[in-house]
């Protein structure tokens, strides 16, 4: 009988967690923007922009990196299923 890790598997999509990381970027970067830019301080207007574009690129590698992983983990069972079959 066959478990679950021994049944092939789709590879993960791309437009879903695309998708997904374009909202918690836009949503990351609405919120920073909304609170910090009605400032009158040209300063303080400055960092808070510097920050929005810090926070939304740690964003994009968090989300590069769950895909990531879901690739190799779909690998990894790739690569079991296939030293399965050549027994």
């Amino acid at each position: 009988m066959a478990t679950r890790g021994d049944m092939p598997t789709d590879p993960p999509g791309f437009v879903g967690p695309g998708i997904r990381c374009a909202v918690e970027m836009l949503t990351v970067a609405g919120i920073m923007l909304l609170v910090g830019l009605p400032a009158s301080n040209t300063v303080y207007r400055g960092l808070v922009v510097a920050l929005t574009v810090v926070s939304v690129t740690v964003v994009l590698f968090w989300c590069l990196n769950r895909q990531m992983e879901a690739w190799i983990a779909h690998a990894r069972r790739q690569g079991r299923a296939s030293a399965r079959q050549s027994e």
